[in-house]
């Protein structure tokens, strides 16, 4: 044991936190045989769960009790008395309530998120214009598609005739939140086209409702092939909005 110091080292909270993590392991693996054992000691019916829930109490509980009662132990093997016993001991409480609201953020942050959770998934409309010199007969195959990391979804070509001449007009649905969205248009046996949508990871604001301006592929490719950089000229332009109904 350390001689007994006046004062709060950063040794002493980083061990007081490993302390506290030991402490919270050791609580629940306890809390749970013991809760298992006064569950069946006391006959707490098994019908719906009540003696799971049962042994989780008594878990927590001890938990409470063993976790505090370690990082200060662990705290006082390092030297720490008095005051700053009881001071290390809400520094870790607090470090720990840090690091597991991190955890829980990057957890959460790395979850798919619905776009639209409440209400009918958003479509991206779309228009294709063909080079200069090409008619619309040139995409009268042509797939499309959105892909993002948490999906791919088809695109649907609208039947009837588009506003705009000269264009032919889709829709696909965008289902989850993300900043990165390849719009993706399948030619048979040519070079597919690849747009890197510029839309936000939450583009359910207005101004994302009017149309884009018109957009360059930012890749071509074919199928079995790396991806290359778009050289420039004349070639296949999409612009997109959004459209959803507001809650």
């Amino acid at each position: 044991m350390k001689p007994a110091i006046n004062r709060l080292s950063v040794s002493a909270i980083l061990f007081g936190i490993l302390g506290g993590i030991l402490g919270i392991a050791a609580g629940l693996f306890l809390g749970f045989a013991l809760g298992a054992a006064l569950a069946a000691a006391l006959h707490v019916p098994s019908r719906e769960g009540e003696s799971g829930y049962f042994a989780v109490a008594i878990a927590l509980i001890v938990t409470c009790i063993v976790a505090p009662v370690s990082t200060l132990v662990t705290i006082y093997w390092r030297g720490v008395r008095s005051i700053w016993l009881f001071i290390g001991l809400v520094m870790v409480c607090v470090s720990m309530a840090a690091i597991g609201a991190s955890g829980l953020g990057i957890w959460y942050a790395a979850q798919p998120h619905v776009l639209n959770l409440n209400g009918p998934t958003p479509l991206l409309e779309f228009e294709v214009k063909p080079p200069v010199g090409q008619s619309l007969e040139a995409l009268a195959n042509v797939e499309s598609q959105l892909d993002t990391e948490r999906n791919s979804m088809p695109g649907y070509w609208h039947t009837e005739a588009p506003e705009n001449p000269g264009v032919r007009a889709g829709y696909v649905e965008l289902y989850f939140r993300t900043s990165q969205r390849l719009f993706v248009l399948k030619f048979p046996g040519r070079e597919d086209r690849i747009f890197n949508l510029h839309l936000p990871a939450n583009p359910m604001k207005a101004k994302y409702r009017v149309w884009s301006e018109w957009q360059n592929p930012d890749l071509v490719t074919k199928a079995g092939e790396q991806p290359s950089r778009f050289s420039g000229g004349s070639d296949y332009l999409i612009r997109y909005k959004l459209n959803y109904r507001d809650r």
